[in-house]
C-alpha cells in the first residue's frame, strides 16, 4: 500500500491532537478559575502578579508557554507548569481516545471502525462515540487537575459532564450503535445472565452493558428508557458507593476520610458508563492513589507545593489543604481507576458478568467489603492526641 493512502488517518490524528490541545487550554481555565468560583468567560486569561492581558499569540497551547519559557511577558512572574503538562496531556488522551476507539475499535463494537483506505471520513457513529466519551474524559482530567492542586472538586465540573452522560445515554441507549435485536444472542428463556454458557455474550455498545440482564418489558433494548436509566442508575449507584465506603471507613476510623467530590466524581463517571464500571473503578483507583503517593514522595520528597501562579486573573492563596503534605487526594487515582477499568471493560467484563448479574452474589460480596472496609478502618484507627494542660508556675 502506498503511503499516500495513510494520509487520511494522519490528517484526522493531528487534527484531533490539536482539538486535544485547545480543550485542554479551556482545561486550563477551569482548573484555575473555577474553585475560586470565579467567571469561565471574563477577564480574558492574564497575569495575576501585574494583571497584563496575555497577548492572543502567548495563548497558543504548547507554543506560547515555551515560547515565554513559563513566565509573563512583561514582569517575568514564573506560570505553574501545569498549563503545560494538562494541555500537553488532553492532546495526548484525546489521541489516544480515538485511535483505540475510532481507528482500531478498542472495545469490538460492531458498527464502530474507521476504514481508513477506503473511506476518508470516519462514519457519524465513530464521531458520536468520540465524542461522548471524549466529553467524559474532559470531566475526568478536569476534576482531577483540580483535587491535586486545591484538594476539591467543583460540582460545576461533574455535574455539568453528568447531564451530558445522561442526555448522550438516552440519545445512545444500549446495544446502539448495534441495532435492538443484537441482545436476542442470549435466548430470552434464559432469565439469568450469569448463565455459564452466554458468559461473555453480552453486546456492548456506547453505553457498555445495560442496568440489568435481562432487560425489563418497559425499558426494552435500544430504547431511550433504557438509556436514561443506565445513564441514572449509573451516576446514582457510582455517588452512593463512594458515600457508603466513606461512611463505613469514617465509622471504624473516627476520622473524616474521602469527600463528596470524589462520590461526584464517580456519579459523573456512571452517569457515562453505567454503575458496573465505576464500583469496580472504586477498588482500582484506590490502588493508583497509592501508587500516586510513593510517586510524589519520591520525586518531590519535600512536599513542596507546585507553583501556583496563574494566567487567569485568579489570586491564588495558600490554604491550610495546600500544605498538609501527608493529604492523599483521592480525586487523581480515582480519574486513573476510571479509564483503566473502562478500557480494561472487555476482558474484565466477561470474567464478571456471572457476579454482576447475579442479586445473591453482589449481595454477598457488597456485604463482605462492607465488613473489610470496617475492619481496616478499625486496625487504622489512631487514638485522639489530648494536649495535656501545662501548670502554671
Amino acid at each position: 500500500m502506498e503511503w499516500w493512502f495513510h494520509l487520511p488517518i494522519v490528517f484526522w490524528c493531528l487534527t484531533i491532537f490539536t482539538f486535544g490541545l485547545i480543550v485542554g487550554s479551556f482545561l486550563n481555565v477551569v482548573v484555575a478559575r473555577l474553585p475560586y468560583e470565579k467567571s469561565l468567560i471574563w477577564p480574558s486569561s492574564r497575569c495575576f502578579a501585574c494583571y497584563t492581558k496575555i497577548r492572543a499569540f502567548d495563548n497558543v497551547p504548547i507554543l506560547g508557554y515555551l515560547r515565554l519559557r513559563g513566565k509573563c511577558r512583561k514582569c517575568g512572574t514564573p506560570y505553574s507548569a501545569r498549563y503545560l503538562w494538562v494541555e500537553i496531556g488532553t492532546g495526548v488522551a484525546f489521541l489516544a481516545l480515538f485511535l483505540a476507539e475510532v481507528v482500531f475499535n478498542w472495545h469490538g463494537i460492531p458498527g464502530i471502525k474507521y476504514d481508513h483506505p477506503a473511506s476518508n471520513v470516519p462514519p457519524p457513529q465513530c464521531w458520536a462515540l468520540f465524542l461522548y466519551h471524549a466529553a467524559l474524559l474532559s470531566g475526568l482530567i478536569a476534576a482531577a487537575a483540580v483535587d491535586a492542586e486545591h484538594r476539591i472538586i467543583p460540582t460545576p465540573i461533574t455535574y455539568t459532564a453528568m447531564v451530558v452522560g445522561v442526555i448522550g445515554g438516552a440519545l445512545m441507549p444500549w446495544p446502539w450503535p448495534q441495532a435492538a435485536t443484537a441482545v436476542n444472542v442470549i435466548p430470552p428463556e434464559i432469565t439469568m445472565w450469569n448463565h455459564p454458557d452466554y458468559i461473555g455474550k453480552v453486546p456492548t455498545g456506547v453505553q457498555p452493558w445495560p442496568f440489568w440482564g435481562p432487560t425489563f418489558a418497559f425499558a426494552p433494548p435500544g430504547s431511550w428508557k433504557l438509556g436514561l436509566l443506565n445513564s441514572v442508575i449509573g451516576a446514582l449507584v457510582g455517588s452512593l458507593v463512594i458515600r457508603v465506603t466513606k461512611w463505613l471507613f469514617e465509622t471504624g476510623f473516627g476520622r473524616e476520610a474521602l469527600g463528596l467530590g470524589d462520590a461526584d466524581l464517580l456519579m459523573m463517571a456512571g452517569a457515562f458508563l453505567g454503575w458496573q464500571i465505576p464500583v469496580l473503578s472504586l477498588f482500582v483507583g484506590a490502588v493508583a492513589a497509592l501508587v500516586l503517593k510513593v510517586l510524589e514522595v519520591i520525586f518531590r520528597p519535600d512536599n513542596a507545593p507546585a507553583a501556583p501562579n496563574s494566567i487567569s486573573s485568579t489570586p491564588v492563596p495558600s490554604t491550610a489543604d495546600d500544605q498538609n503534605p501527608r493529604e492523599l487526594p483521592f480525586g487523581p487515582g480515582l480519574a486513573i481507576g476510571v479509564v483503566v477499568t473502562w478500557f480494561a471493560w472487555p476482558w474484565l467484563g466477561p470474567r464478571l458478568q456471572s457476579a454482576f448479574f447475579d442479586a445473591f452474589t453482589l449481595g454477598l460480596l457488597a456485604a463482605v467489603m462492607g465488613v473489610g472496609i470496617i475492619a481496616a478502618a478499625l486496625l487504622l484507627r489512631r487514638p485522639v492526641e489530648v494536649q495535656q494542660p501545662v501548670a502554671a508556675k
